[in-house]
C-alpha cells in the first residue's frame, strides 16, 4: 500500500545494523539460509505480482464496466459506487502498483523524486487512491443499509439518483481531507529520498485515518443493514414483497462479501504496521529485520488484492450480476452474428454488380 515505507525501510536497514552492534553487518552473512530463502522469494515470487495484479485487475475493470453499464444495473445506485470504486482500483494499479515492476524489469522510472513537489504529489496518489478506493466501498454499503431503512427515513433519500453526484463528491473530498497528511508530512530529502519529516504523526495518522476508520464504519453499517433485513423480514408477508426485494438483498451479500474479504487483505498490513510503528527497530536483530522487511514487502504487495477483487467477487456471490453479465454476453455475441449475416447478405450482391 505505502511504498514509500518499503524504500524507506531498504535504506534504513544497514544504517539500524550499524547503530545496533557499531559495525555493518551484511543480513545474508548472518543468517545466509534464511536471507537466501527469502531473497529467493522477493525476486522470484514478490515482484511478479504487480503484473499478474495489473493483468487481472485490468479483466475485473473491464467486466464491472460491462456488466454495471447494463440496463438492469445502470440505475442502482449501489451498483454506481462500485463502478466508481472499479475506476479507482484501476487507476491505483496503474500509478502506485504497476510503475515498481516496470522500473525493476525495464528501468522505466517516474520521476517522483527529482523535486519535492513531486514527491508530496506521488506520496498523496499512494494514500488517497487506495482509501478512495476502500471509501467507495463504504458508500456501496452505506447505500445498502439506507435502502433497507424505512420509507419515510430521511436517509433513504441518498438512494436517489439525482444524490448519487453529491454523495460522490462528499467521498471524494472526505478522502481529500483525511489524507491531507501525506503531502503535509513527507518531502524530499537528501535529494532522492522522500520520506516523512514527522514519522511517528504520520504513522498514526496513517493508523487512525486509513486503518481503523474505515473498517469500523463499514463493520458499523453490516450490523444496521443485517438488523433492518431482520426487521424487514419480520413485517414482510406478501410473496410479492419477498420477490421484490430478493435483488436487494443479492446486493447485500455481494457488498458484506466484498467487505470480508477487504478486511482479511487488509489486516496483515495492518498488523506489521501498526508493529513497526510501535516497536522499536533498532534493537532488532539482523535476522529479525530480515524477516520484518520481508513480511512489509509481502503485505504491501498483497494489498493491491484489494483493487483486483472485485469482479470476481461478484461473479461468485452475486446472481444478479452474473445474470446481468451473461445476459450481456449474450447481446454481444447475437449483435455479432446479425453483423456477420448483414454482410453475407451485402457481399453477393456487391460481388455480381463488380461482375457486371
Amino acid at each position: 500500500m505505502y511504498t514509500e515505507q518499503i524504500s524507506l525501510l531498504y535504506k534504513q536497514i544497514p544504517n539500524m545494523i550499524d547503530n545496533n552492534i557499531t559495525t555493518t553487518v551484511d543480513i545474508t552473512q548472518t543468517s545466509k539460509s534464511l536471507s537466501d530463502e527469502l531473497s529467493f522469494a522477493s525476486q522470484n515470487i514478490l515482484v511478479y505480482l504487480p503484473l499478474l495484479f495489473f493483468i487481472f485487475g485490468l479483466i475485473g475493470f473491464i467486466g464491472n464496466v460491462f456488466t454495471y453499464l447494463q440496463s438492469q444495473l445502470r440505475s442502482n445506485s449501489c451498483c454506481i459506487y462500485s463502478l466508481c470504486g472499479s475506476f479507482i482500483d484501476i487507476i491505483n494499479l496503474s500509478v502506485n502498483s504497476f510503475p515498481p515492476y516496470l522500473a525493476w524489469q525495464f528501468g522505466f522510472q517516474l520521476p517522483w523524486f527529482t523535486s519535492s513537489a513531486l514527491c508530496k504529489l506521488n506520496l498523496s496518489l499512494v494514500v488517497f487512491l487506495p482509501y478512495l478506493s476502500i471509501n467507495f466501498l463504504c458508500m456501496a454499503i452505506i447505500d445498502r443499509f439506507a435502502i433497507t431503512c424505512d420509507h419515510t427515513s430521511f436517509i433513504r433519500r441518498i438512494t436517489q439518483l439525482r444524490i448519487v453526484p453529491w454523495m460522490i463528491g462528499l467521498t471524494i473530498l472526505i478522502t481529500c481531507l483525511f489524507s491531507l497528511y501525506a503531502p503535509i508530512n513527507y518531502d524530499l530529502i537528501f535529494a532522492n529520498l522522500c520520506t516523512s519529516r514527522q514519522p511517528m504523526v504520520t504513522s498514526i495518522s496513517n493508523i487512525v485515518l486509513n486503518c481503523l476508520i474505515p473498517p469500523i464504519t463499514m463493520i458499523i453499517f453490516v450490523l444496521l443493514t443485517y438488523r433492518n433485513v431482520r426487521r424487514s423480514r419480520g413485517r414482510v408477508g406478501d410473496a410479492g414483497q419477498r420477490n421484490r426485494q430478493k435483488p436487494r438483498n443479492q446486493f447485500i451479500v455481494t457488498v458484506f462479501a466484498q467487505i470480508l474479504v477487504t478486511t482479511f487483505i487488509q489486516l496483515p498490513w495492518t498488523i506489521i504496521y501498526v508493529y513497526y510503528t510501535f516497536t522499536s527497530i533498532s534493537t532488532k536483530s539482523p535476522v529479525e529485520l530480515s524477516i520484518i522487511f520481508f513480511v512489509l514487502v509481502f503485505s504491501n504487495s498483497f494489498f493491491y488484492l484489494n483493487n483486483v477483487k472485485a469482479f470476481y467477487v461478484s461473479i461468485l456471490t452475486s446472481r444478479v450480476f452474473r445474470k446481468a453479465f451473461i445476459g450481456g454476453l449474450s447481446n454481444l455475441y447475437r449483435r455479432y452474428i446479425r453483423h456477420q449475416m448483414n454482410l453475407s447478405m451485402i457481399n453477393p450482391n456487391t460481388q455480381t454488380k463488380n461482375k457486371n
